[in-house]
């Protein structure tokens, strides 16, 4: 788009729904059936915007919430941008150690949290001097009326002027490569995105989607509730992911898609093959974050009746790169082709373009990309250059313009000067009977530098034949890609979005 257009902020994006759906219904909390139409969510949000101001929040200060899944943190964050200031969210997993972290290094001005995390944030404001207001939610208490009920009760003021390029969130990466970082996102970002992720996922105002993917990450927020958002559809806000209470949202509210990663879709299969639900609403499953094998994709369209789409995105590009097309050829295995508005090329460590069919760090150039990390200038030199971003994600593309992930760049093993990409490996050994889930990493060895290791979990109740494995790898696999070792865990580790921490692993 050339920059005589004017691209809408936030808050200008979101008048334009209500004025295109305004009594729709936006979003419906699963737990306690709270629920805001479109024109709802825009006028609670105004009044929280005016509250945040009435306490001294000024442009550009940074909100921080401590909250678990609720449509109350969809209105803060929302709210906070309005407010003209920056929406920082946190993991609400973490120890009192990294919540200091995060609000240390945002130099967050004002804590919105509930009472279940009182201890927690006693300890934290001791070690955050930033921290100003702290408002935390009574049980069973709304945010809006929190947000209200401080000094100097607001009346409804018009929302802070935005350009495109202000910052309006910065979402801290799980740290898989050390400290949390932040990532800055601005309205651009979001409201590209949004109508990005409707028009790639082919969603209506007919549509109606779970969230229960943590909403401290980009996923969460990028494809299920923006994409709901731009396209007039629906949201069940759900506290946390379990098959039970997924299969019941999608019954009761006639769920038509589902966003998730990977485990969640193999807990899925192993619920429903117990006992069989009504999932006749459904028409999509959209895995994303992590790489979901053929096995699992095919055993979902089979036993759902509904089609599975892959896509890649990282936080670094709110949300979305590449998908596979909803009308179209999808490609069991790969994350798609670049969606439109964005640009992906594979490189070397040179920056330079590989060969169609190599494998290159793939990076990406577009209007949903961040312009870099929070108070982190050489890490936003060394990773964003000419707008181009990289994301340490090494893949291939095929003759048709698909893309496949290889691995990370950092979880590439080098055995013996042979590449060895975990993914590979993955991918063979969930095709082995009763193989629930499997990571690969590479472990130190006196010969060849590294060599490959397995870790399996069982499908719940069954167990797997080491020998017969080791056997069907040597038939599936080049000798020096076959695991050294395969260690059996009940269950792998994972970090709060779902994704099997390999880093706990090692």
């Amino acid at each position: 788009m050339g920059n005589h257009m004017k691209w809408p902020n936030v808050t200008e994006y979101l008048r334009a729904k209500v004025l295109q759906f305004g009594d729709a219904r936006l979003i419906i909390d699963y737990e306690n059936g709270a629920s805001y139409t479109y024109r709802e969510f825009d006028a609670a949000t105004d009044l929280m915007a005016s509250g945040f101001r009435k306490m001294g929040v000024k442009r550009g200060d940074r909100i921080a919430f401590l909250h678990p899944n609720h449509s109350d943190l969809l209105l803060g964050y929302f709210a906070a941008i309005k407010a003209g200031a920056v929406a920082v969210p946190v993991n609400p997993v973490y120890t009192a150690r990294e919540i200091a972290h995060v609000l240390n290094d945002a130099a967050a001005g004002t804590l919105i949290s509930t009472e279940s995390f009182y201890e927690k944030i006693g300890v934290v404001k001791e070690s955050v001097l930033s921290l100003s207001n702290i408002i935390m939610k009574k049980k069973g208490q709304n945010l809006a009326k929190a947000v209200a009920a401080m000094p100097g009760a607001p009346e409804p003021e018009d929302p802070v002027e935005a350009n495109p390029d202000d910052l309006a969130m910065i979402f801290y990466t799980s740290g898989t490569t050390g400290k949390p970082k932040g990532v800055m996102i601005n309205h651009r970002n979001i409201t590209f995105g949004a109508g990005n992720m409707a028009q790639n996922y082919g969603l209506t105002a007919s549509d109606v989607v779970i969230v229960c993917l943590p909403l401290n990450h980009i996923f969460a927020n990028a494809s299920p509730f923006w994409g709901s958002l731009a396209s007039g559809g629906m949201a069940v806000v759900m506290e946390r992911f379990q098959s039970e209470t997924v299969f019941d949202a999608i019954s009761k509210h006639r769920v038509t898609w589902f966003a998730g990663v990977p485990t969640m879709f193999n807990y899925l299969l192993s619920s429903f093959d117990e006992a069989p639900r009504d999932v006749s609403s459904l028409r999509m499953g959209l895995s994303g974050a992590a790489s979901l094998s053929v096995e699992h994709l095919k055993a979902f369209e089979a036993k759902f009746g509904a089609g599975m789409l892959e896509v890649y995105g990282l936080t670094e590009s709110t949300g979305l790169v590449t998908a596979n097309p909803v009308y179209g050829v999808r490609k069991p295995g790969s994350i798609g082709m670049c969606v439109f508005g964005v640009s992906v090329r594979l490189v070397d460590s040179t920056w330079k373009c590989v060969e169609r069919g190599d494998v290159g760090e793939l990076i990406f150039k577009g209007p949903n990309g961040t312009s870099g990390y929070w108070g982190l200038p050489e890490e936003t030199e060394m990773k964003i250059r000419d707008g181009w971003v990289s994301t340490g994600d090494l893949a291939r593309q095929d003759e048709e313009g698909y893309f496949y992930i290889a691995s990370r760049k950092n979880e590439l093993i080098i055995s013996g000067g042979y590449n060895i990409f975990p993914r590979e490996i993955e991918d063979v050994l969930y095709r082995f009977p009763n193989v629930g889930e499997v990571a690969v990493i590479g472990v130190s060895d006196p010969a060849l530098g590294e060599v490959p290791k397995a870790f399996l979990a069982p499908k719940p109740g069954k167990k797997i034949d080491e020998t017969e494995l080791e056997e069907f790898c040597l038939l599936n696999l080049a000798k020096y890609k076959v695991p050294r070792s395969f260690e059996m865990l009940e269950d792998l580790p994972k970090n709060s979005t779902g994704k099997i921490a390999k880093k706990e692993l090692k």
